[in-house]
C-alpha cells in the first residue's frame, strides 16, 4: 500500500512502474514492471522522496534493469562507469589486495567519497570499498554529486553514493544462476518470499601471470593467484515499517612480483578479506519518523611468504551508527532535524598495541522553503563533534540549495555546503608526526540545469570545489623511521568543471546515453623545491552506451573514458577507455543467458597510477533460472 504522505507525481511513478516506496527504499510490487522513467524518485539526495527534476543536486540513478543490462560484474563497477566518478582500484572491478583498497572517487578527489548500504556508513579508515555487497542485490544506486556533508557529515568530501538494496516482492521464487568465463566464474541462488530474500553464492577468479604494466608503470613485475569469494546476504520485512538486512562476505586470493632494480626484490602474499554489514531500519507510515541502527565490520588478514610472517597492516574494524530524524511537513514547506550516533574502532593484529577508536556526535536539520510554485529554497546546518585519542574536535557544516522552475519540465539549482573529513583512525600509528595532521576541509559550489523533453533529458552542472589540506602519502623521499611512508596533509585542493549529459528513449526498442566532462583536479604540492599546482586526476570524461530491447533479445553496448590523466613518476597516466557489449537472451519468462565481453578494444587500461590493469579482453556466460 503506498504511504498516503506521497506526493501526486511520486505515486504516479510507482504505479507507473510497478514499485512502492518503503521503508525509504524502492520495493517491487506483485509483478514488477521495469518500465523506463527518466525522472525517477530520489531518496538521498534530501533525505525524503523527490523528484529527481525537483532535486537540487547532481544525481545519478542506476537501476537494477541499468546494471543487468550493462552487465556490470561488481557495484564497484556500476559506480565507476558513470560520469564523474572514476576509480582507484588494484585491477579490474576495484581488485583488492587487504588494505591496498578500491575506492570511489568523485570528481578527482580521492578518499573523499562517503558510500553507504540502505543508509549505513560503509567507510572504514576513510576507504569506501563495496566488495560486499552482492550484485544481484541491488534495487538501484544513488549517487550526488558535490555538497552532501550538512546531511551525512564527515567522509562527503566529493559527493555520496547510497546502494539501496532489494526487499520482497510479496512472490515466493528461487533464483539461480551460473557464470563461466576466461577469467571469472560464479554460482549463485536467491530465495525470495514475502517476506525475506535469502541470496548465497561463491566467485572464483583465474590466475592473472602479469598484472600490471611492467616494464612502463613499474619496476616490479606484479602477477595474481587464483582468487575465491563466498558470499551471503539476508534482506528482511519485518513489519509495514521495520526492515532489516545483512551482507557477509569472505574472500581469499594471492600476490606477488619481482622487482627488477640494482636490488631485486620478490614478493608473495595472501590476503583473507572477511566482512559483514547488518542494519535495521524503521521508516513510520504516518510520522514522518526514520530511524536507523547499522554495523559494519571488516578484517584484512595478510601473510608475507618471503618473510614468513604477518602483514604489518593486518587489522580489524567495525563501525556502529545509529541515526534518527523527524520530518515535519508544514504546507508546502518541510523540516528535517535529526540525530547521528557514529561509532568507529580500529584493532592492529600484528601490533596489538595498535588499538584506536574515535566516536563522532552530530544534529543536522534541513528546512525546504516552497516560496512559489516556481522557486524553492533548502537551508541545512549539521553541528559535528569528534571525540578520539589524539583531539577533539567541533565542526558546523551550512549548505544552501535553491530550484527555480521554469516550467514543470525544467529546472536550475545551486548547490553550495562545506564539507569536511577527519584523517583515518588509524593515522596515529602511520607516523610520529600525527599531531601534526589537520583535518581537510572547504566548500563545493555548484550549478546546474535539468531538462525533461518529451522522450529525452538533459543535465548539465558547472562545479568548483575548493579544500585545504587535503590527505596523501609522504612520498618516497620523504619516508618516516620505520622506512615507509605516511600520511600527510600534501596541499590544498581544487578543481573547476562542467559536466553534460542527455539520456534519450528513442522509441520502445532503442534508447541512448551520452555524457561528457571536464575538470582541472589540481593539488598545491608544497613539499616540492619549488611549490605549484600540479594535476591530480584525469581531466576528461567521457561516456556512451546504447540499448536494444524487444521481448526476447537485450543488447548493450557501453564506453567509459578517461583522459588527459596526471602524471606519475615523471610519466602521464595512459588513456583508459573501456567499451562492453552485454546481450541478454530470454528463451522463456523464467530462463535466460547472457554474453558479456569486456575491454573489446583489448586495450592495457590502467586501474590506478601505479601501474595496475584491468582485465585485457575477457568474456563471461551466464545462465540464469526462476523456478
Amino acid at each position: 500500500m503506498l504511504k498516503k504522505s506521497m506526493s501526486k507525481s511520486a505515486m504516479m511513478i510507482a504505479l507507473v512502474t510497478g514499485n512502492v516506496i518503503w521503508g525509504g527504499y524502492t520495493v517491487h510490487a506483485e509483478e514488477p514492471n521495469q518500465v523506463f522513467t527518466l525522472d525517477p524518485m530520489v531518496v538521498t539526495a534530501q533525505r525524503m522522496e523527490t523528484r529527481d527534476l525537483d532535486t537540487p543536486a547532481s544525481t545519478t540513478i542506476i537501476s537494477d534493469k541499468e546494471i543487468k543490462d550493462a552487465g556490470y560484474k561488481n557495484v564497484f563497477d556500476a559506480i565507476d562507469n558513470q560520469l564523474g566518478l572514476s576509480s582507484t582500484g588494484y585491477g579490474d572491478a576495484g581488485q583488492e589486495f587487504g588494505f591496498s583498497s578500491g575506492r570511489t572517487v568523485i570528481r578527482g578527489f580521492d578518499r573523499g567519497t562517503l558510500v553507504m548500504v540502505d543508509g549505513i556508513p560503509m567507510n572504514l579508515k576513510n576507504y569506501n570499498s563495496v566488495d560486499s555487497i552482492p550484485i544481484s542485490m541491488v534495487e538501484r544506486i544513488e549517487i550526488v554529486k558535490g555538497a552532501a556533508g550538512t546531511l551525512y557529515g564527515a567522509e562527503a568530501m566529493g559527493g555520496v553514493v547510497n546502494i539501496i538494496t532489494k526487499r520482497p516482492s510479496g512472490k515466493e521464487r528461487v533464483t539461480t544462476r551460473s557464470t563461466i568465463g576466461n577469467y571469472y566464474k560464479d554460482y549463485n541462488v536467491t530465495l525470495a518470499s514475502e517476506d525475506f530474500m535469502i541470496s548465497a553464492g561463491k566467485e572464483y577468479s583465474n590466475k592473472r601471470s602479469h598484472s600490471n604494466d611492467y616494464p612502463n608503470g613499474s619496476e616490479t613485475d606484479w602477477w595474481v593467484g587464483k582468487g575465491q569469494t563466498d558470499r551471503a546476504a539476508i534482506t528482511a520485512r519485518l513489519s509495514e515499517e521495520v526492515s532489516a538486512n545483512f551482507f557477509y562476505q569472505n574472500g581469499k586470493i594471492t600476490r606477488g612480483g619481482h622487482k627488477y632494480a640494482s636490488t631485486p626484490v620478490d614478493y608473495n602474499y595472501r590476503y583473507e578479506d572477511t566482512r559483514m554489514t547488518t542494519g535495521l531500519n524503521y521508516t513510520g507510515k504516518n510520522n514522518g519518523i526514520k530511524a536507523m541502527i547499522g554495523y559494519n565490520y571488516r578484517k584484512a588478514n595478510g601473510f608475507d611468504y618471503i618473510k614468513n610472517k604477518a602483514v604489518d597492516s593486518n587489522a580489524r574494524l567495525d563501525s556502529y551508527v545509529f541515526d534518527f530524524q523527524k520530518q515535519w511537513n508544514i504546507k508546502n514547506d518541510s523540516f528535517i532535524l535529526g540525530y547521528t550516533l557514529r561509532r568507529e574502532n580500529y584493532e592492529g593484529l600484528v601490533k596489538k598495541t595498535n588499538v584506536a577508536h574515535r566516536t563522532d556526535n552530530a544534529i543536522y536539520l534541513s528546512y525546504d522553503k516552497q516560496f512559489s510554485d516556481k522557486f524553492k529554497t533548502t537551508l541545512g546546518l549539521r553541528g559535528e563533534k569528534f571525540s578520539d585519542l589524539a583531539t577533539d574536535k567541533d565542526i558546523l557544516l551550512p549548505q544552501i540549495q535553491t530550484l527555480y522552475k521554469f516550467d514543470e519540465d525544467t529546472s536550475w539549482y545551486i548547490n553550495i555546503g562545506k564539507a569536511f573529513q577527519m584523517p583515518a583512525v588509524d593515522s596515529y600509528f602511520t607516523s610520529s608526526n600525527y599531531t601534526n595532521l589537520v583535518p581537510e576541509q572547504g566548500w563545493n559550489y555548484e550549478t546546474g540545469v535539468k531538462k525533461l523533453d518529451g522522450n529525452k533529458i538533459y543535465k548539465l552542472s558547472i562545479y568548483h570545489m575548493k579544500f585545504k589540506d587535503k590527505f596523501g602519502w609522504s612520498g618516497s623521499k620523504n619516508l618516516g623511521s620505520d622506512g615507509k611512508q605516511y600520511i600527510v596533509n600534501k596541499g590544498d585542493f581544487r578543481n573547476t568543471g562542467i559536466e553534460f549529459e542527455v539520456t534519450n528513449k528513442v522509441d520502445d526498442n532503442w534508447q541512448y546515453r551520452l555524457g561528457a566532462g571536464y575538470g582541472n583536479p589540481e593539488i598545491y604540492d608544497k613539499s616540492a623545491k619549488k611549490p605549484e599546482w600540479i594535476q591530480d586526476s584525469g581531466r576528461l570524461d567521457l561516456i556512451a552506451g546504447i540499448t536494444y530491447n524487444n521481448k526476447k533479445i537485450m543488447s548493450d553496448l557501453t564506453f567509459k573514458y578517461l583522459g588527459d590523466r596526471e602524471d606519475y613518476n615523471d610519466r602521464q597516466i595512459p588513456v583508459r577507455a573501456r567499451l562492453t557489449l552485454n546481450t541478454m537472451y530470454s528463451f522463456t519468462s523464467n530462463d535466460n543467458v547472457t554474453l558479456t565481453i569486456n575491454n573489446l578494444l583489448d586495450r592495457d587500461n590502467y586501474s590506478n597510477r601505479y601501474g595496475n590493469l584491468d582485465l585485457p579482453l575477457n568474456w563471461k556466460v551466464m545462465y540464469e533460472h526462476t523456478f
